[in-house]
């Protein structure tokens, strides 16, 4: 009772309603905290939203020679601040619904920060794999998480 549900009121930041496939997922925010990068699966894409106005500021698309449908999942930013990286499902995502988390590369992304954080390019993929004794791969990179030793 001292702490209901959506308290304050939750504040629409974004909407695309008209574009087909959405589905925004992992989020993470630059190393200096002003903007927020948030995962969007379904438009292989990533939207960057200056945390202080709340406005967008840019789209960065994945989809290209290193993975046509990357399917951006979850996020961390690496302790340099210079590159974000991001779970890529694969075609075989053993838990949750399957429909926007179904991508065509198995691995971790690495996105380059460029722009203090505005803007970024997908530099690399780390493909990933678990291939069980049926011969059927079972790697789902469905969490990341950057640990500095």
């Amino acid at each position: 009772p001292s702490n209901p549900p959506n308290v304050p009121a939750p504040t629409v930041v974004f909407s695309d309603d008209g574009a087909p496939n959405r589905d925004s997922h992992g989020m993470a925010v630059d190393k200096k905290g002003k903007y927020l990068w948030v995962a969007d699966r379904g438009g292989n894409l990533i939207e960057v939203f200056d945390v202080k106005s709340n406005k967008r500021v840019n789209t960065i698309r994945l989809a290209g020679a290193m993975s046509a449908d990357p399917t951006p999942d979850l996020a961390d930013i690496s302790p340099s601040g210079e590159h974000l990286f991001f779970s890529l499902r694969g075609p075989n995502p053993l838990s949750g619904d399957p429909h926007a988390s179904t991508g065509g590369t198995l691995g971790i992304g690495v996105v380059e920060v460029m722009e203090g954080g505005k803007s970024g390019a997908m530099k690399r993929v780390v493909k990933i794999q678990n291939i069980d004794a049926g011969g059927v791969e079972r790697a789902d990179a469905h969490a990341i998480r950057v640990r500095v030793k």
